[in-house]
């Protein structure tokens, strides 16, 4: 990774931009009935009809946006560890801007990923650039999983019933969902990258089609998602999900990123290895504080409601006699 380049800065930013759009869309929910992936239209209606969102949604835009001008100055080896690198703005923006607790299982999470990080970084010193370009089939081919399976994981997770009694859940299924699709419109923005010829060789290609495919589907799933978890949670998924996600994809059907030489290659996969021991780490349940029901009282100011009395032990009754 070459820190003193300014692609490495917008890169970074740009993950730190699309952290606080998601803050904007955590915000929007409080105010949208129960969103349900089964109604796609009353999803949809909820989405457009909310000004938080949008504002949400425009950010994250421009993230993107940043994106591609990072990707255009560097190689993709070279700029995803500093859009790795913008995690280190999600607490503050979960933490300070919503007020989202932690626990140490998070922070064991975190210090994960930024190994990981470093890891990346060490592994895009052998970095190159992209020498291929995939044809339309075998592009399909590896991009209609990345876009059907996530949408079938989510479904099958919203529509499971739940319990009475059962412990919510922190967002597993639907941060790795969400980061599943956001990886494969990050790597169709990858794929956009890679074309040099004029707009019309664009609007001819299959990326930006993938790329809006991909972009309507997390909308709808990454906003339930934060209607019922964290931000925290949900964030750091789509990210260490989508990244490693993108790398992978992106290099084996663009070109290699990496000379064949066991350093990098071995800096690859320990960083893959710390990133996915930090999903697996993460908490499967929210913790679920006891509640100690109010205690019950009379009218009168200090004087015990007749729960309280019936607790007492009773006294011994005096009987009188008739004379």
């Amino acid at each position: 990774m070459q820190l003193g380049h300014w692609a490495t800065t917008v890169a970074f930013l740009s993950t730190g931009i699309c952290f606080v759009g998601m803050a904007f869309l955590k915000s929007a929910t409080g105010q949208m009935p129960p969103l349900q992936g089964n109604r796609p239209f009353a999803l949809a209606a909820a989405m457009l009809s909310s000004g938080t969102w949008a504002i949400g949604f425009a950010v994250i835009g421009v993230g993107f946006a940043l994106q591609f001008t990072a990707l255009s100055a560097l190689p993709l080896s070279a700029v995803q560890p500093a859009m790795l690198a913008g995690l280190a703005l999600l607490p503050l923006i979960a933490g300070i801007g919503l007020g989202e607790r932690f626990g140490l299982r998070e922070v064991v999470c975190l210090a994960l990923a930024a190994a990981a990080i470093v890891l990346y970084a060490r592994a895009a010193s052998g970095a190159d650039s992209f020498d291929q370009a995939p044809s339309v089939p075998l592009l399909l081919a590896a991009m209609l999983p990345s876009l059907a399976l996530p949408a079938v994981l989510f479904l099958i997770s919203d529509l499971r019933p739940k319990g009475a009694h059962e412990r919510p859940l922190s967002g597993i299924v639907y941060g790795i969902s969400a980061g599943m699709l956001i990886g494969a419109a990050e790597v169709s923005l990858v794929g956009m990258v890679t074309l040099d010829g004029p707009l019309r060789d664009l609007a001819t290609s299959p990326h930006p089609y993938l790329f809006l495919t991909a972009t309507a589907l997390t909308a709808g799933q990454i906003q339930i998602a934060f209607q019922r978890c964290r931000l925290l949670i949900v964030g750091f998924l789509v990210i260490m999900t989508a990244n490693p996600q993108m790398l992978l994809v992106s290099t084996a059907l663009y070109g290699r990123g990496w000379e064949l030489r066991a350093a990098p290659l071995s800096n690859l996969t320990g960083g893959l290895l710390l990133s996915f021991a930090a999903i697996w780490y993460l908490p499967r349940h929210e913790r679920v504080r006891p509640t100690r029901p109010p205690r019950r009282r009379s009218r009168h100011r200090g004087t015990p409601s007749a729960l309280d009395s019936d607790r007492r032990l009773p006294r011994k009754s005096s009987v009188r006699f008739p004379p």
